[in-house]
């Protein structure tokens, strides 16, 4: 709750404190673009087998940015962004065969076929391929009548990563892979708490995978939103120890953004606590402007028309708690983390951000987070968080 200065700001002292530091590109964003590169380039450099050592060492040290992206997936993103691009211009300008990069990567599979990472690097190529013959660049939804390019793709992944898993089976690429795996497998309903258990087990401190948990208990995935409710609770209290109650939350952050309607069913006002758990135990400004970003684009404005009242009153307690989230933990605005606040963890990661993008996601942050600092100076104002 803002303090009685705070309520009685000049305007001379708001307009200091709505502009914070803008930090166009930090360590953590130069981080993760040089995993990026450097896999693209090795791959450019045909230096498959250094790759694949790379890939296996980031692996092993589970070296991950703070919202759940793995440098190792960074790697073997940029390691098969060229054949990917090629195969999608391929199958979106109405090619039937497999397309020629995607030829030639599984030729680089057989050549190393004891290098587990370049197997990796296949098969994430295989699924991305796989999806562009359902017209969409990222799975957010399971196919209803997936086409014979997309079983076929799927397939071949999924011999590689049989042939990874044996020779990595400690692997937490590997095994946040065979969750991918799932949107081509029969047997998906009955694996998918398994096959998810065991990669958020084998990266605990990774909340990507427990990110990539949730979206795969939606109705549109293999599961409802009472059960996606159910394990989020599970999750919490299992995870307590790491997230405190964050753990919640990180299981329903990419699902409520994605599915609307989930807004029915999730506990708002843990969602919100377990947001400021996070964000107390792992001060990080790279957090707080995710979770700010997150909070903007729950604004109810933005919701769907039919969306039911109790869905549409969730989107706008999130909403509100932007001007407390702020207040309380954010000191500097981070650009590309607004730029990239709507991707998967387990989705293909873009290279570097055009200078365009990152100039529109200042403007966006400066505007959004000015009037939420401005709100907390007005004279009564209440946090978010002490209204819920």
């Amino acid at each position: 709750m803002p303090t009685p200065q705070q309520q009685t700001s000049t305007p001379a002292e708001t307009t200091a404190r709505t502009k914070l530091p803008v930090r166009g590109e930090t360590v953590q964003d130069r981080g993760r673009n040089v995993y990026f590169s450097k896999g693209q380039d090795l791959a450019r450099q045909d230096r498959w087998d250094m790759l694949a050592k790379l890939i296996a060492e980031t692996d092993r040290k589970r070296a991950s940015s703070l919202s759940g992206v793995s440098m190792a997936a960074l790697l073997a993103d940029g390691a098969r962004s060229d054949a990917v691009r090629h195969a999608r211009g391929a199958v979106s300008q109405g090619d039937t065969e497999v397309p020629g990069g995607i030829l030639a990567l599984q030729e680089i599979a057989e050549e190393h076929e004891n290098a587990w990472g370049v197997a990796l690097v296949v098969a994430r190529a295989q699924i991305e391929c796989a999806w562009a013959y359902e017209g969409q660049v990222d799975p957010y939804a399971l196919p209803s009548d997936p086409s014979d390019g997309f079983l076929e793709r799927f397939e071949e992944a999924a011999t590689l990563i049989e042939r990874a898993t044996a020779q990595a089976p400690e692997s937490a690429e590997i095994a946040a892979t065979r969750c991918d795996l799932l949107a081509a497998d029969p047997r998906a309903m009955d694996r998918v708490d398994d096959l998810h258990i065991a990669s958020v087990t084998t990266d605990r401190d990774n909340p990507g995978r427990i990110r990539a948990y949730g979206v795969h208990l939606l109705p549109r995935w293999f599961g409802t939103h009472e059960r996606l409710e159910e394990t989020a609770q599970k999750v919490a209290r299992d995870m307590r120890h790491i997230w405190a109650d964050g753990g919640y939350t990180w299981m329903w952050f990419d699902a409520l953004r994605l599915d609307p309607l989930a807004g029915e069913v999730i506990d708002t006002q843990r969602f919100i606590a377990g947001m400021h758990a996070i964000l107390t135990s792992r001060p990080d400004p790279v957090l707080a402007n995710l979770f700010a970003a997150y909070a903007d684009g729950m604004d109810p404005e933005a919701a769907p028309d039919d969306l039911p009242a109790a869905a549409l009153e969730t989107r706008a307690r999130i909403h509100a708690a932007l001007p407390d989230l702020t207040e309380r933990h954010l000191t500097e605005l981070h650009p590309q983390v607004w730029a990239r606040a709507d991707a998967l963890p387990g989705a293909s990661h873009l290279g570097p951000l055009s200078s365009g993008r990152i100039a529109a996601a200042t403007r966006r942050a400066q505007g959004a987070v000015g009037m939420a600092l401005a709100l907390t100076t007005l004279p009564g104002a209440v946090s978010a968080a002490a209204q819920l």
